[in-house]
């Protein structure tokens, strides 16, 4: 006994397909690979609902109607209303949202510009810049200082 789930998938594949030679039309071997193809998946794909799209995006309600709204996220009406809309979602779509939205980002900073790690230099570096700009390390600077006391001494 065929399942009538089965056939109701094959009939709806045959239907949104064409026949193997158009000329021709269907024939009963084209409906038996219909009818296989069919039992393995439906013709059109399922739509998400509000909140299975929001679970998807992970996402509020909210921010899906805002993506609705400013077009960022098509959707299908399903349904009779005209002020409340049933909106549902092609998996397609959210698909294709998310690699829309899919960014790297990449920074050439080992740590980022904060207020604790900015553009301005510490202390410690500005002491280094100091004695290597002076033309010699600390002992010669050192040196330099004696030199000048026992200078100032005589």
């Amino acid at each position: 006994m065929v399942d009538p789930k089965k056939q109701h998938a094959a009939l709806t594949y045959a239907r949104a397909t064409q026949p193997l030679d158009p000329d021709q039309g269907w024939r009963r071997e084209d409906l038996q690979l219909a009818f296989m193809a069919g039992m393995e998946a439906l013709a059109i794909p399922r739509l998400l609902s509000l909140p299975e799209a929001a679970r998807v995006l992970n996402v509020s309600a909210s921010t899906i109607h805002d993506l609705v709204r400013h077009g960022e996220l098509a959707f299908v009406h399903a349904g009779r209303g005209t002020v409340r809309k049933h909106l549902t979602f092609s998996q397609d779509e959210i698909v294709n949202f998310i690699k829309r939205h899919t960014q790297r980002t990449y920074q050439d900073d080992p740590w980022p510009r904060t207020a604790r790690h900015g553009i301005r230099k510490r202390a410690h570096e500005l002491a280094v810049e100091r004695a290597s700009a002076s033309g010699g390390g600390f002992m010669a600077q050192y040196e330099a200082r004696r030199a000048a006391a026992k200078a100032k001494k005589k």
